[in-house]
């Protein structure tokens, strides 16, 4: 890995798969805070924080830098809370519970 952190700048992103990858490689996440990203992806998992969402340019300097001072396992815990979180937004995870509410649908 050559990288350790990740910044998503578009506003209002309707879901976000790039974050999504970016969380799934382990790196730490700076997305807006706003859209998908803040209802759905940087969010915290099990009371741990997956990442940071900024909106102004000082916003953003804020986090990276927060992000790149950070202890080595408290920047290790976000990491992992964020591949975690990722997960559940695998092919795999979406083609299961699309199954189930097929198969709860009577379809």
């Amino acid at each position: 890995q050559k990288s350790s952190l990740g910044i998503h700048t578009m506003w209002n992103e309707h879901f976000g798969i790039g974050i999504v990858e970016m969380m799934a490689a382990g790196l730490i996440v700076v997305a807006h805070n706003s859209g998908g990203p803040k209802l759905d992806i940087v969010t915290e998992y099990k009371s741990q924080s997956t990442g940071f969402l900024a909106t102004t340019k000082e916003e953003y300097a804020q986090a990276m830098y927060r992000a790149f001072t950070m202890g080595s396992a408290e920047s290790q815990a976000m990491r992992q809370a964020a591949q975690k979180s990722a997960s559940r937004l695998s092919d795999v995870v979406f083609a299961k519970s699309f199954e189930e509410i097929l198969l709860q649908a009577n379809l």
